[in-house]
């Protein structure tokens, strides 16, 4: 589940108690004002992150991915918009995904060279990493240095990891 995902749920779940907390001092304006007013702002707040999220879903359905391509026919892939960067950036996020979502560049490069028998060298594998970045295909780890996920992660999990 995406951080997006996780902060709607608990937006929405915000928004529904200061409603319930409303209606509970229905009697006393102050505080059933309050509870209206902060049931608005975390309504709009969860519209807002909805919005974040679609784009999100429209913007990925613009591009194929490498395991919609994988396994289909080779007339097929010929005759589609691929290039070899894009099938490099297919295996880079592969192993990113294979990593559990969360890779340091060193994973990536000796799993990439497991995977395609590839040997890259370090700095174009950065550089490679950094226009996945630009595109919003990989992200940079909080406070981790050479580390990429393939969602963006907050500080608070990037602190998490290990």
């Amino acid at each position: 589940m995406s951080n997006v995902e996780e902060f709607r749920d608990f937006v929405k779940q915000q928004a529904d108690f200061h409603l319930r907390m409303a209606n509970k001092y229905q009697n006393d304006p102050k505080r059933n004002g309050l509870h209206v007013r902060t049931s608005d702002k975390f309504n709009e707040l969860y519209d807002f992150l909805d919005e974040i999220q679609s784009k999100r879903a429209h913007a990925k359905r613009l591009s194929v991915t490498w395991d919609e391509v994988s396994d289909l026919p080779s007339e097929l892939v010929s005759e589609l918009s691929i290039s070899e960067a894009d099938k490099t950036e297919f295996h880079v996020l592969k192993v990113i995904n294979d990593a559990g979502g969360v890779a340091s560049l060193d994973r990536i490069l000796v799993d990439y060279y497991k995977q395609t028998g590839e040997v890259v060298k370090r700095s174009a594998m950065n550089n490679r990493l950094y226009r996945m970045g630009q595109k919003a295909m990989v992200f940079s780890v909080p406070g981790r240095k050479g580390v990429y996920s393939s969602e963006e992660l907050s500080e608070e999990d990037a602190a998490g990891l290990v």
